[in-house]
């Protein structure tokens, strides 16, 4: 049996019990699984769970949430208000860049909204049905649900991607992800993120290179009223476009 680790958060489930082979969830249908008496081995030492027992269903073995996590070193918490498990770090009130409305586009960011070949400037996830890119943002082989991409260099050389967002100093921080999305991870191109605040900038990439690890964004915005997102290349063959990401870009209170 291939199994995939999965977890459930015991005692944060809402609305859901088990009772022998059956778990009866609020307002679902009832499924059959199959528990087992299993060892949990971490790093080579066997760990034991007090927060509830394993089990099998459909091919896939579930795990309590909270031993998984605790098992590896992470705390974890639960915020029922806004129904999210937090592993490890917890941030304050945040929300994603890319659910907010920006104040202004420029360069190929505006080219967002249109299908086919004169979109270059994606959302959360790939839809460019000319050049057949479709599917989620990722770098490296990891996949992120929100984020940027700007396909930079597919129409001319000097092409950015620019947007600004009226924060009026209500923000501390900004946090994130830049790096070279997969669908170019060939390209000989460098590509870079640039951040600007109240036009001083606030931070810039290193020069960012196709199949490399997403390089972490962490910007103090105190104080700052209008953000600049910057995305940029260094075309190192006429021909040769790349796209930069932005991604899990969360703008914190």
């Amino acid at each position: 049996m291939k199994d995939k680790f999965k977890g459930l958060f015991a005692g944060l489930l809402v609305g859901t019990m088990v009772t022998g082979g059956t778990i009866y969830a609020a307002n679902t249908k009832s499924i059959q699984v199959t528990f087992d008496n299993l060892k949990f081995m971490v790093d080579g030492v066997q760990k034991k769970s007090s927060s509830g027992q394993p089990f099998f269903y459909q091919g896939t073995t579930y795990v309590p949430l909270r031993f998984a996590a605790e098992a590896t070193g992470k705390d974890i918490q639960y915020d029922s208000k806004n129904k999210t498990i937090w592993i490890g770090k917890k941030v304050g009130s945040f929300k994603y860049l890319s659910e907010m409305d920006y104040a202004r586009a420029e360069g190929i960011a505006t080219k967002m909204d249109t299908s086919g070949f004169y979109q270059q400037f994606f959302i959360n996830q790939w839809n460019d049905t000319w050049n057949n890119k479709k599917g989620p943002l990722k770098i490296a082989g990891k996949e992120y649900l929100h984020g940027f991409a700007a396909d930079l260099g597919r129409v001319y050389s000097e092409e950015t991607a620019i947007l600004y967002y009226n924060l009026d100093g209500k923000y501390s921080k900004l946090t994130g992800f830049a790096g070279i999305d997969d669908v170019s991870k060939n390209s000989a191109s460098t590509g870079y993120l640039t951040i600007y605040g109240d036009d001083t900038e606030l931070y810039k990439s290193k020069g960012l290179i196709g199949g490399d690890y997403a390089e972490p964004v962490d910007i103090d915005l105190k104080g700052v009223a209008k953000l600049k997102i910057e995305f940029s290349i260094d075309m190192n063959d006429d021909n040769d476009s790349a796209a930069v990401d932005f991604v899990e870009a969360k703008i914190i209170q």
